[in-house]
């Protein structure tokens, strides 16, 4: 037998040296696909494309990161792939790369083409939905903050006071009298987004039935973006516990779904 064939065998393994030359080259199919592609052939150091496209780091470093690991990945990729695929022959050997890299490929064009099929589908269905979404979307964000920042709220107070005591819990918001006003700051401009607004009558308690504490959430946008949008009610009872009106309940439902614009 063959010495090179049995150091094989018995190591169950492959080294980058051993790898001949005529196999060397760019792997397509781990540049596009990164960790999907690694987790099959064990290359564990793809697994940091996960939280570089999950977390974001200012000036958009991440991507930049992300491009040069793909990069480091498609040189690396065959030798990595060779570990594993070595008793192949060299045809199989890069018929299964070629396989991978069509298939890097297919993704990279299918997906933005099944985005953009339902984006069309999204905004011919009904010219007003991009605007409902929108509006659904505030509808859930206001709800999510809510839950998020109500704990620190003391609900006996005035309703002056509660805005404040609210805006306190979260970055880039401002109080305004009964309101809490959020923004978003872009190329040193700051533009207010949207509001939540307590809403205290009658009694110092929050009783639901009563519905003496109400919240309103609606944009601060120009007018002419979001004509008619209306707001997101909700009532809150002496436990902090939120209770959306039935049509703002809808609203959040709908929410992010885009398939439900699409019935």
């Amino acid at each position: 037998m063959d010495i090179e064939k049995l150091r094989k065998i018995v190591n169950n393994s492959s080294t980058v040296a051993e790898m001949p030359v005529r196999l060397k080259g760019f792997n397509w199919g781990a540049f596009l696909l990164t960790f999907i592609w690694g987790i099959w052939y064990k290359a564990w150091i793809t697994l940091l494309a996960i939280p570089l496209m999950w977390f974001q780091l200012p000036l958009g470093l991440n991507w930049f990161l992300l491009l040069g690991l793909q990069i480091y990945c498609g040189i690396m990729g065959n030798e990595w792939a060779y570990r594993v695929d070595y008793k192949k022959s060299d045809y199989d050997f890069k018929m299964t790369q070629i396989k991978w890299a069509i298939f890097g490929f297919s993704l990279q064009l299918v997906i933005p083409m099944i985005f953009i099929f339902i984006f069309c589908l999204f905004v011919f269905k009904s010219p007003e939905n991009p605007v409902d979404f929108a509006v659904n979307a505030q509808c859930k964000v206001a709800y999510d903050n809510l839950k998020k920042g109500l704990y620190k709220v003391n609900l006996n107070s005035t309703e002056n006071e509660m805005a404040n005591e609210f805006a306190k819990q979260f970055k880039d918001s401002k109080a305004d009298v009964n309101s809490v006003n959020f923004s978003l700051s872009s190329q040193g401009q700051v533009v207010d987004l949207y509001y939540i607004r307590f809403i205290k009558t009658g009694e110092n308690f929050c009783e639901l039935k009563n519905q003496n504490c109400k919240v309103e959430s609606g944009f601060l946008l120009p007018e002419e973006i979001f004509s008619g949008a209306g707001e997101c009610v909700f009532y809150l009872d002496k436990y902090k516990r939120i209770y959306p009106t039935e049509q703002t309940l809808k609203n959040i439902k709908k929410s992010y779904n885009v398939f439900k614009y699409l019935y």
